[in-house]
């Protein structure tokens, strides 16, 4: 800990990125604002979308191209309010449709075009239809929800997403083979309790990071083996307790920001034979003190537990994280002179160009918050309303309709085969297996 606090950290973790300033956790980002643990990515604003361009308001979204408030979804372009979508063009507030193309307020098709609630029409009846259901108008939008909420339960849903897969549980697992318990898992083999991870082999708690061989309890970055304990390194090797080393590095214990560093113990560089001769002597006292074979503990984080993302999959009342000594951020609530009344318009047509200068109010948390140029000429071109919520609870919003990262043993509500899955015995969807669901929905 005393280490932590000597040596410099960086204040964002960017990589290869330009025109990101206030992005963090992202590579190979261009021109994006207020986007986290994004790659490959261009003119996105707030979320996290993946080899995607010009997408806000996403919540991992991958290889997706003028994308509005989408959630889980890949390969979809001109799409807005779509959760669960593959391979399809525009849809507007639609759930797991594939291989679809203008379609509003549908749930489970597939290959189908020109619907509305599932009724299929012809082009010109689709076309008279949306321009009646008037998609920017706040109240038009709130009845689709609803509207669409119902559909949902009417329909079977599968028990995980996942595709090209074999010996599996979780959810949104795609092109593995025994990866258990794991959640937005792509191309790994042989992983246990991970979480937003790509071409993973032998892993056993790894979190956001890609390219990983044998590795434990670790979280971020990417191509590093036999790293265990230890968080965002990157081209590091046979490492343990180790956090933001880099470059090649090798042999390290309890290091910090080192590069190209081998046989160094807390940042003190040893010989091969005295590395070799101490490790094994500090693994045996930590072991005797219960310390080894843990991630840092919690109270070692530079953040309070509801500034962490732990917050939105396990949330906790600041009552308890206090109680634990995880601390608890609060904002200062200070009155503040906000200009005056901002009325925001329903009609994309009738914002000025101005209207970034503008203070606007969230109409749930009261809170402050502007739109960017680059929003507002976003929404102008998709023909989209200005939001009526500041971007923090637009992302609360995405979090609550996903299914939290555990699973439930259950059966098939048709064949009543045992299948574990995310959603809770409570809730009220129809839940298949695959068998039961692909017949269904082909």
């Amino acid at each position: 800990r005393e280490l932590q606090k000597e040596v410099p950290q960086l204040s964002l973790s960017v990589w290869n990125s330009e025109n990101a300033d206030y992005c963090n956790y992202i590579g190979n980002v261009k021109g994006s604002y207020l986007i986290f643990g994004s790659v490959y990515s261009e003119n996105c604003y707030y979320g996290s979308p993946y080899y995607s361009r010009n997408c806000v308001d996403t919540l991992v979204v991958r290889e997706c191209e003028s994308c509005y408030e989408c959630v889980d979804c890949r390969k979809l372009n001109r799409c807005f309010y779509c959760q669960d979508c593959w391979h399809s063009n525009d849809l507007s507030f639609c759930f797991d449709c594939q291989g679809c193309s203008d379609c509003i307020g549908c749930a489970g098709l597939r290959k189908k075009q020109y619907c509305i609630f599932n009724e299929q029409m012809s082009k010109e009846e689709y076309l008279q239809k949306k321009a009646e259901l008037d998609l920017c108008h706040p109240e038009a939008r709130k009845l689709l929800k609803a509207k669409l909420q119902e559909l949902r339960l009417s329909i079977p849903h599968r028990y995980m997403q996942s595709a090209q897969v074999e010996d599996v549980s979780g959810n949104y697992v795609y092109e593995s083979k025994n990866v258990l318990q794991s959640f937005y898992a792509d191309r790994s083999h042989d992983c246990k309790y991970c979480a937003q991870v790509v071409d993973l082999k032998d892993c056993y708690d790894n979190n956001y990071t890609e390219e990983n061989e044998l590795c434990c309890d670790y979280l971020g970055a990417y191509q590093v083996s036999r790293v265990c304990f230890s968080k965002f390194c990157n081209k590091v090797s046979d490492s343990f307790y180790c956090d933001a080393c880099h470059q090649g590095s090798s042999n390290l214990f309890g290091c910090i920001g080192l590069r190209r560093a081998k046989y160094c113990i807390l940042n003190k560089q040893y010989t091969k034979e005295e590395y070799e001769k101490m490790v094994p002597r500090i693994i045996e006292h930590m072991r005797q003190t219960g310390e080894y074979g843990e991630f840092f503990p919690i109270e070692q984080s530079p953040f309070a537990y509801n500034e962490s993302v732990a917050q939105e999959y396990f949330p906790i009342e600041k009552k308890e994280a206090l109680k634990r000594d995880w601390g608890w951020h609060e904002e200062d609530q200070k009155e503040k002179y906000l200009g005056p009344p901002v009325d925001v318009p329903s009609n994309i047509d009738q914002v000025g160009d101005d209207f970034c200068e503008k203070i606007l109010i969230c109409e749930v948390t009261g809170r402050p918050y502007k739109i960017i140029p680059q929003e507002l000429a976003f929404y102008r071109e998709m023909k989209l309303p200005i939001p009526r919520v500041c971007p923090d609870q637009r992302h609360l919003n995405r979090l609550a309709v996903r299914n939290p990262r555990r699973l439930w043993d259950r059966e098939c509500a048709k064949c009543r085969k045992p299948i574990a899955t995310s959603y809770s015995p409570d809730r009220s969807e129809k839940i298949y297996c695959d068998k039961c669901y692909l017949s269904s929905v082909y």
